[in-house]
């Protein structure tokens, strides 16, 4: 399997640590009743729970994005140097910013930047994708 398999493989069990994070969140602000039920009431978790959600449906936007990209790299024999720092740049910048989101942490824009990070990891595999010489079929 290649490196950027991997760190997609990596980045989905972020998703999956991500997503029970925010499902803890909320039965611990509504009850394990309410986590058992329908839950026709919406959650009112705030806070760190909030946030919680928040990174996780961000992360899954950005997933799709970096999954669908390193399959084509994957499906197209795409595989460099770009496209492995890509990855790794992408997974690193992923965990960081989950970490700050879920702890409030904003200071200076320190987020943002990290979130940025994450994207020009996209951006390179996207490159190097798009760059890579036709093949004939």
């Amino acid at each position: 399997m290649t490196i950027e398999l991997t760190m997609l493989a990596w980045s989905t069990v972020l998703l999956i640590v991500l997503i029970l994070t925010s499902a803890n969140a909320n039965v611990m602000a509504m009850g394990m009743e309410w986590g058992f039920g329908n839950r026709d009431e919406p959650s009112t978790v705030t806070g760190w729970g909030a946030r919680a959600r928040r990174t996780y449906l961000n992360h899954m936007e950005n997933l799709l994005i970096f999954g669908l990209l390193v399959i084509v790299a994957h499906l197209g024999n795409v595989h460099s140097n770009l496209t492995i720092m890509g990855a790794e740049l992408f997974l690193v910048a992923r965990i960081v910013y989950a970490a700050l989101y879920i702890a409030g942490i904003s200071a200076m824009g320190s987020r943002t930047l990290v979130y940025f990070a994450g994207l020009v990891g996209i951006i390179m595999i996207a490159y190097a994708v798009l760059t890579a010489a036709p093949t004939a079929v």
